[in-house]
């Protein structure tokens, strides 16, 4: 009758063990891609097309600055009637990789107020500003 028990025991263990590693690894997975907030303007852009333009042209030197290893940057671009300004951070302690991530993301996100003339996405891991 003693062996059974500890059989059940021991499979009792091992499952809390892994149960634990399961939620341990899911806690750490791009928790920097939690998003935070996302706000867009209430004012829409009168020239959409040049504003559009130059804000590709920022977020690509942003994209740039990111992957030269630099965790704050901003862009400007006065082509045209629109000109645009744009900004990111990422926290220190994400890895290059990892702040180039969340920048992606809060990029995606951002993009949901193309026609608005000002955004901003916060995320754990970043923070992204036109």
């Amino acid at each position: 009758m003693q062996q059974p028990r500890k059989r059940c025991v021991m499979i009792l263990l091992w499952a809390i063990i892994w149960v634990f590693l399961l939620m341990e690894d899911g806690a750490n997975s791009d928790s920097e891609l939690n998003l935070l907030n996302s706000i867009c303007a209430q004012d829409n852009v009168t020239n959409f097309q040049d504003f559009s333009r130059n804000l590709n042209a920022t977020f690509l030197k942003l994209r740039e600055e990111i992957v030269s290893g630099n965790y704050f940057a901003t862009a400007d671009q006065a082509a045209g009637s629109s000109p645009t300004y744009s900004m990111v951070q990422c926290r220190k302690y994400l890895s290059p990789t990892d702040c180039l991530a969340c920048f992606n993301a809060a990029l995606t996100t951002i993009r949901n107020c193309s026609a608005a003339y000002g955004a901003d996405v916060i995320y754990d891991g970043c923070l992204l500003r036109y």
